[in-house]
Formats: structure tokens, C-alpha cells, sequence
């Protein structure tokens, strides 16, 4: 099998991850996913992160299902610390932080409606308030982390659990013990010009 053939098999294992949200955002992301492997694609070089390191492990004890064909194409996984180039997210919670936009505007594969990737947080990191127009939800892989949405108390979320924040809905990720590592997706206004950190 080749590279782009594990990266495919880890696209599809996300859409079937998504496709089971039962949220019609969702669905629209299952579909992109398949979508963008349909049809031949290249990667770019990937960036490689220190940090990742504890999100892989985290994905290994998570006992996820998609979490096989993640780590099957962890190599080519093109990290960044999330939000740091552009200065949406402040320096000391950005290099706390990776992501990577697997499908989307600015992705390892071109999507134009839809944003989805892969995002890990590390241990004892408060990852404050922060809004944006696009629809979002968080798919925990592995770890564990404190999750709110609209001032709800937070609650301790883990491997398997769906954590959805509507448009514009203020949400946090916190961390104690154990980092994070999830699947995520935006859907809707997608644009990140609307991302503000307002914690």
C-alpha cells in the first residue's frame, strides 16, 4: 500500500467518524471527505512537531476506532502550532498546541466549503474562550480535557465523545492530567478571519 493510500484510508476512516455525528454538519463533512478521495491527489512535505509525540501516544491508549489508520499515516501529517503564524492564537497557548487541516481551504488537500483535521493539546493547558462563525465539532480521540460551551459547567470528555459548539458559540478546552487529541471539522462560514480569542 502507498503513502497516499494510507492517507486515503485515514480520510475515510474520519468520514465514517463524522458521518456518525448525527448532525447535518456532519454528514457534510463525511461527504467532503470522500469527495477528496475520489480523485488523485499529493501531499505536501509534512512539518513535524515535538509536541505530537504525546499526541500519538494519547491516540494509542484511546482505543479509537479510526485511531489504526491515524497512526498508519502519521508521517505524513503536515503539524503546525495551531494558530501561531497568523496571530490568531497567542504564542504561550499556540505552542501548547498542533493542528492539522487535512481537507479544507488551506489543507493538505483542497476543499472549499469544508474545513477537517486532526488537533492535540497537551496536559495542564487552558485553552480559553474563544468564538468563531463556523460550525465546529470536536471528535476526542484520546486523552481526556474539560470542555464548556456557552458557559455550561465543564465537563471531563474522553475518547469517543462528540463535543459540537454551534456558530459563535463561546467554548474552552481545558487539560489536567492527561493531553488531547481529536478529530475536528468546521462547517458553515468557514473563513478564519472570524476566529476571536476572548478568553
Amino acid at each position: 500500500m502507498s503513502a497516499n493510500d494510507d492517507f486515503a484510508q485515514m480520510l475515510r476512516a474520519l468520514a465514517s467518524v463524522f458521518s456518525s455525528e448525527n448532525h447535518p454538519g456532519g454528514d457534510e463533512a463525511a461527504r467532503a471527505l470522500g469527495e477528496v478521495v475520489s480523485n488523485p491527489f499529493d501531499l505536501p512535505p509534512p512539518h513535524s512537531l515535538d509536541i505530537t509525540n504525546t499526541a500519538r501516544d494519547a491516540l494509542r491508549t484511546g482505543e479509537h476506532e479510526a485511531a489504526p489508520a491515524i497512526l498508519a499515516s502519521w508521517s505524513l501529517i503536515d503539524w503546525h502550532h495551531s494558530g501561531l503564524d497568523d496571530g490568531r492564537i497567542r504564542p504561550e497557548i499556540a505552542l501548547s498546541m498542533a493542528t492539522t487541516e487535512l481537507i479544507g481551504p488551506n489543507g493538505m488537500i483542497f476543499h472549499p466549503t469544508v474545513r477537517a483535521g486532526l488537533f492535540m493539546q497537551v496536559a495542564s493547558l487552558n485553552y480559553v474562550t474563544r468564538t468563531h462563525p463556523a460550525e465546529e465539532t470536536f471528535v476526542m480521540l484520546g486523552g481526556a480535557g474539560y470542555w464548556t460551551c456557552n458557559g455550561s459547567p465543564p465537563k471531563r470528555q474522553t475518547a469517543g465523545a462528540y463535543i459540537h459548539h454551534p456558530s459563535n458559540a463561546p467554548h474552552t478546552s481545558v487539560t489536567k492530567d492527561d493531553p488531547v487529541i481529536a478529530a475536528w471539522r468546521w462547517t458553515g462560514d468557514i473563513a478564519y478571519e472570524g476566529y476571536t480569542l476572548t478568553g
